[in-house]
């Protein structure tokens, strides 16, 4: 199980990934601000949640939020690829294309963070399931 304090700390990150996706998927995107929210949602994860107290994590469950930080710190990454090239786009189909590829990398992650909480909630309730995809 997450420590509650690890528990909060994903909660608020799925919270900035899906304002980050209502940003993204605006029909009259503002570029500069999505990237500057993009910026935000990346400082929050390496600040808090990768910096975080090794302490706080039980070795049990390390091995599995292991694996899950690895794969939003991959998709951040290609998040942030994402955003670099969909503000240098200049025509209007690039543009549509990178802002599609954003925002399916956007619903990846905030799947990765409700199925970590759901993992470690202990309830049973139907859920959808994300499955870690490793490219």
């Amino acid at each position: 199980m997450l420590s509650e304090g690890r528990r909060q700390l994903y909660q608020e990150l799925q919270q900035a990934l899906e304002q980050l996706q209502t940003t993204a998927a605006q029909d009259n995107l503002d570029r500069a601000l999505l990237a500057a929210e993009y910026r935000k949602v990346q400082q929050f994860f390496g600040n808090q949640i990768m910096k975080a107290d090794s302490g706080e994590l039980e070795p049990s469950e390390t091995p599995p939020e292991q694996s899950y930080l690895t794969e939003i710190h991959k998709q951040l990454r290609l998040l942030g690829t994402d955003v670099t090239f969909l503000q240098a786009s200049r025509q209007p189909a690039t543009a549509t294309a990178r802002q599609t590829a954003a925002h399916a990398r956007l619903n990846t992650l905030i799947g990765y963070c409700g199925a970590l909480l759901q993992k470690n909630s202990g309830s049973s309730g139907p859920t959808e399931k994300a499955e870690l995809i490793t490219d």
